[in-house]
């Protein structure tokens, strides 16, 4: 099955669902690590990632210990498999801005940074990160036993996550640095994927999962700058000029995921779970009422939004 919780699904029982086949899925994977290292880190850290998306979920059904320690477990997994990652992203975060390094530098300049990065990837021993991964994943760490869980126990946990998400924002874009800047990422990532899981239980989450999977994207190419500005750290003969054109790219990338985090993340935490956690329009009609759709976080700008930066910072760590 697909990344999705169906619709008649528990909560608890579809996400340990989820859950058993990312990790089936991953194992499977497993086999052609050594043939396409690289590839295989790149695919593996999707996986776990998907894997904490959802356990995130099913913190309110757990035992505190057992969140934590799957939790622990699964991030750790990700981490021995960061040295082969970062090295291959070097040369895809190269790939991805090629068209614009050419036009600043010239396709020779490109080719020296290429050149330069395999270098790096080459000093990476990818058997040994290989290894590891699979040691880990012999272990036969499985899904843990989530319980059924109700409607209210998954608007908890969306809640929770779009709080993170919206605080790391604003501290984001309070500080602007590559720490800051790639915690906002990380959160927005782990929300997007959360309401690509749950959008047949909430219908209300389908128009933003595009919307926040774009903004994603777009930190994550702001996170690419940032990994080619770091391993051309100290290179004296470098291209003339790069390092200030990759900044001015990366700021013009900032400003326009500014404009999107604040329409995305212009509610209040509980006022947007309030929105989610109103009855489906169909069982409002059962009971004789009517219901309009509400799409939380899709919302028309109005002028009492503005300036939302402002009142979001007020706010963000104010428990409502």
């Amino acid at each position: 099955m697909s990344f999705l919780l169906e619709a008649g699904e528990r909560p608890g029982s579809g996400l340990e669902r989820t859950i058993r086949e990312q990790i089936k899925k991953l194992k499977a994977e497993c086999g052609g690590a050594p043939e396409t290292p690289a590839v295989f880190a790149h695919k593996a850290r999707v996986r776990t990632k998907k894997i904490r998306a959802a356990l995130r979920l099913a913190r309110p059904l757990m035992p505190g210990k057992a969140y934590r320690a799957d939790n622990r477990w699964w991030r750790d997994a990700a981490r021995s498999l960061s040295g082969l990652r970062d090295a291959g992203a070097r040369l895809e975060a190269l790939e991805a801005l090629r068209p614009f390094l050419t036009r600043k530098v010239g396709e020779a300049g490109v080719l020296r940074l290429s050149e330069r990065f395999e270098r790096q990837r080459q000093t990476v021993d990818a058997a040994k990160a290989i290894d590891a991964f699979q040691a880990l994943m012999a272990e036969g760490h499985s899904a843990p036993k989530i319980a059924s869980g109700k409607r209210h126990d998954a608007v908890a946990a969306l809640e929770e996550t779009y709080r993170a998400a919206r605080r790391a924002m604003k501290v984001a874009l309070e500080e602007r640095d590559p720490e800051t800047l790639h915690e906002w990422r990380k959160q927005t990532k782990y929300h997007a994927l959360q309401a690509r899981l749950m959008r047949s239980m909430f219908p209300e989450l389908l128009p933003r999962v595009g919307a926040v999977r774009d903004l994603s994207d777009k930190l994550g190419e702001v996170q690419d700058i940032e990994i080619v500005l770091a391993g051309i750290k100290g290179w004296r003969t470098g291209p003339k000029g790069l390092a200030d054109a990759l900044k001015q790219r990366r700021d013009m990338l900032v400003a326009e995921a500014e404009s999107e985090g604040l329409v995305l993340f212009s509610e209040k935490p509980k006022a947007w779970a309030k929105a989610l956690a109103s009855p489906p329009a169909s069982l409002a009609e059962e009971s004789g009422s009517e219901a309009e759709p509400t799409f939380p976080g899709l919302l028309e700008e109005s002028p009492e939004q503005a300036p939302a930066l402002d009142r979001i910072a007020a706010e963000a760590d104010v428990q409502a």
